[in-house]
């Protein structure tokens, strides 16, 4: 095989296979890369018929043409080996679990098919069909296949999306030192995403076991890649970033079979991660059964060419040449490959007469995690009274620090966690031998590292996860609620990814506007988070513990303000584990309710402090957990039930509030309505400190509030 670099442009060209390559491979393994090629096909085929018959919900992405990188590149993975797809994904998901199931060894010639390969196709047509016996429970469909046993992680039908995921995996397999790689597919498009140069750079950094094989079908949907990318071959962009990097042509099947086989075996030695470029082509429209040309953005005569390249219909030829195939073999291959499918279209079962219901709890939530208080396993007296002072800062770094300790699965990611900027240093709490296995500095790349934290939660890890800015979130906005946050739901509760992020949000402190986010509207926007901001580092400490032990994202929210506030605390404390669901009276009163969260509540007793020298007696509500799932009705009812008025003190930009969503809800329930209102901050805090003070509410905002919302009543 001879691999080409042009040394002058800095850019790689096309490896191709020689005469030595078909022989060495042998006829064997050919054979059966027919026949897993030919199964796809017959598969996509009859998954069209049924399309065309309305039974399939929503887009058909075919990879009819491209089967063969599939079936090349997962032929060469192992045992432990996953897989990434994208929304053009049925043929990773057959190629990997027909390379899982059937093995190596199997003959499509010679013997049967497996009954578990069997099974996988039924299972597949199921979830392409919406029914319940489908691998996902047919809550998945044809863009959200995944089926851990075999290796297959999931498909993303956003666009590079699932590229950081797939370095979430290969972070887990690295620390681990497991020798299993993680391989992600995507299209051409996908290399103009920021995922895809965030992610490629973070492999890089980090020498993560990670292989991106770029599938150029020539068209992101219409578009081609010379109108899209400055750079070709696409793979050329890969060197950029530190990757090794190849270019195939995707009528040379056995040059991308040395090329998957070279980077793969040479990963698991250690090797640089890398990217494979193939050149193929689907034969039909982006979706649907219709040919690209009948939307005019391409020529029946290139699709005819195309064919020709086609590996079903080139590589037998190459084959026969080399008398390693002959016309009999290969008619009996696609016979034996279209029965294999039929069967297992014959075996799926049919729609169930009783409508399913929709449960989306279960769709979005796992079970919150036992605690020792719910199991009485309170703190002892002696326990407690050996307190001593920490800040609220210092406390949250012995915390993280703990976890640290005593579980080998958590791992803590962020910009400067490892530096003198970062919490764990400035607390004196930083484990150096961790740094750079499991304390690990990220690059500026957030939705890059905010991605991989989501791969290495799927397969086992429990990463923390610094934003060091609550406003940061926006940018990694579509893995932080596209993807980490619906994992449970886009795979019918067949994944979870139990990424705790840590985000800072400095109301008050001159950030502005960029980095002053409170981000709990945002994340309470989007279904999946668990959104949490403590109000003090006893319950911030309880909440880690349990969100460690919990397999839903959760969201913990520090205002930096609280940072320096000192407390005291018991040894039980730092191990303590509370609920992750659950309100908390801190003050009763008789004539109103103020509910708050983080900051708000210090304000809130403050200000029922200056309430009461007037003789009025406010109650103080702590929500603790914000998110609607986890929202304590039944306490806030209570308290509202008590004092009949009801004033919700938001520390966040008005237009990002959680109270309107609060109160309205509120009003929906039965029972008693209480009088209700909310304060919260102006959509816009400037760094101005006069004009920053008229912007953020405090103790004498929620003073004037309460008097308005008694005397208005």
């Amino acid at each position: 095989m001879r691999n080409e670099y042009n040394e002058a442009s800095g850019r790689i060209t096309y490896r191709h296979s020689d005469p030595s390559d078909l022989r060495r491979i042998g006829g064997a393994a050919f054979r059966r890369m027919l026949f897993d090629m030919a199964a796809i096909r017959a598969f996509e085929q009859r998954l069209l018929q049924c399309a065309g018959r309305g039974e399939v919900s929503g887009p058909v992405h075919t990879s009819i043409g491209q089967e063969g990188v599939a079936v090349a590149v997962c032929r060469h993975l192992r045992e432990g080996d996953q897989v990434i797809g994208n929304h053009r994904s049925h043929h990773h998901f057959l190629a990997q679990g027909l390379a899982r199931t059937a093995g190596d060894a199997w003959d499509p010639l010679a013997d049967a098919p497996p009954a578990a390969a069997q099974r996988l196709l039924s299972s597949a047509f199921a979830e392409i069909l919406g029914r319940p016996t489908g691998v996902n429970h047919g809550v998945g469909g044809s863009m959200h296949l995944r089926h851990e046993k075999i290796g297959f992680m999931g498909s993303s039908a956003i666009v590079g999306g699932g590229i950081p995921i797939a370095a979430g995996l290969a972070f887990a397999n690295r620390l681990r030192d497991n020798g299993a790689c993680a391989v992600c597919f995507i299209g051409d498009g996908a290399v103009n995403q920021g995922t895809f140069h965030e992610t490629a750079n973070l492999a890089g950094v980090l020498n993560l076991p990670l292989l991106i094989v770029v599938e150029n079908n020539g068209y992101a949907e219409a578009t081609r890649p010379e109108e899209a990318s400055a750079v070709l071959p696409l793979a050329t962009q890969g060197l950029a970033h530190g990757l090794r990097a190849a270019a195939v042509k995707g009528g040379d099947h056995a040059a991308l079979c040395r090329t998957a086989d070279d980077f793969l075996s040479s990963m698991r030695r250690g090797a640089e991660p890398a990217i494979i470029e193939v050149e193929t082509y689907r034969h039909l429209d982006h979706t649907g059964p219709e040919r690209g040309s009948t939307a005019g953005y391409r020529s029946p005569a290139e699709e005819d060419a195309w064919r020709e390249l086609d590996p079903m219909t080139s590589l037998p030829k190459a084959l026969a040449t080399r008398e390693l195939l002959t016309a009999e073999e290969e008619a009996a291959i696609r016979d034996a490959a279209t029965a294999f499918v039929e069967r297992a279209f014959d075996d799926t079962p049919a729609p169930s007469p009783v409508a399913p219901v929709l449960d989306t709890r279960t769709l979005l939530r796992g079970p919150a995690p036992t605690t020792p208080e719910e199991r009485s396993e309170r703190k002892s007296p002696a326990e407690q009274a050996r307190r001593t002072k920490w800040t609220f800062g210092n406390a949250i770094a012995e915390g993280i620090a703990g976890a640290l300790r005593e579980s080998s699965d958590v791992v803590f990611l962020g910009e400067e966690v490892a530096n003198p900027g970062g919490l764990l240093w400035r607390a004196g709490r930083l484990d150096r031998s961790l740094v750079g296995s499991r304390i690990v500095n990220m690059p500026i790349s957030e939705a890059g590292f905010v991605g991989m934290s989501g791969g290495a939660a799927m397969a086992g890890l429990r990463p923390i996860v610094e934003l060091m800015y609550g406003s940061f979130a926006l940018i990694a906005a579509d893995q932080l609620f596209n993807h980490i946050g619906m994992i449970r739901a886009l795979y019918g509760n067949t994944a979870q990814a139990p990424v705790v992020i840590r985000a800072k949000v400095p109301i008050g402190r001159g950030y502005g506007p960029q980095h002053g986010l409170n981000p709990s509207g945002l994340f309470t926007s989007f279904p999946g988070w668990r959104v949490h901001a403590p109000a003090d580092p006893r319950d911030y400490l309880g909440t880690l513990n349990s969100a460690l032990r919990c397999d839903d994202p959760v969201l913990l929210i520090e205002f930096a303000s609280l940072y320096d506030e000192v407390f005291e605390l018991s040894d039980g404390d730092f191990r303590s584990r509370l609920p992750l669901e659950g309100a908390r009276v801190v003050r009763e009163g008789d004539d109103v309710s103020v509910l708050s969260y983080g900051i708000g509540v210090s304000w809130a007793r403050a200000a029922a402090d200056e309430l009461a020298a007037a003789g009025c007696s406010a109650e103080v509500v702590d929500l603790r957990a914000l998110d609607t799932l986890s929202t304590d009705w039944a306490t806030l009812e209570s308290s509202l039930a008590r004092t009949g008025h009801g004033l919700f003190v938001d520390p966040a930009a008005r237009g990002q509030s959680i109270a309107p969503r609060l109160i309205a809800d509120l009003v929906g329930r039965r029972g008693r309505r209480p009088r209700l209102s909310y304060i919260a901050c102006a959509d816009v805090q400037p760094v101005a400190p006069l004009l920053e003070r008229q912007a953020v509410i405090g103790t004498a905002d929620i003073v004037t509030a309460v008097h308005d919302l008694l005397e208005a009543h």
